[in-house]
């Protein structure tokens, strides 16, 4: 664990929607304050591929540790920049579990 803390440089925060009220989803709210992840890159085709819904050339992954509480559809937010959490994968390196999030690039 002690040298993915050294490579998580990025401080990021998550948000979850509040769920459906009336038909309408509710606004999002602070789930995660603060985190700690690998910098966002870019994927390549074949890392994608067999995630539905996933176009490689709008996406970014990071990795964070594997017990926190991220699920598909929440958002990571990276300095006031938010990206939608497509995917969500199991990691387990060197005993330790992590998570490689894949995120949405908005452009």
């Amino acid at each position: 664990m002690a040298s993915f803390s050294k490579m998580a440089t990025v401080t990021a925060s998550t948000k979850r929607s509040g769920g459906i009220t009336d038909g309408l989803e509710t606004a999002y709210a602070e789930n995660i304050a603060s985190l700690k992840c690998l910098p966002l890159d870019p994927v390549t085709p074949d890392m994608v591929l067999g995630i539905e819904g996933l176009a490689w050339r709008e996406t970014l992954q990071t990795a964070t540790e594997g017990d926190l509480d991220i699920i598909e559809g929440d958002l990571l937010v990276v300095a006031t920049v938010e990206y939608p959490v497509r995917a969500v994968a199991e990691w387990e390196w060197r005993g330790s579990e992590y998570k490689i999030l894949y995120l949405e690039d908005r452009k």
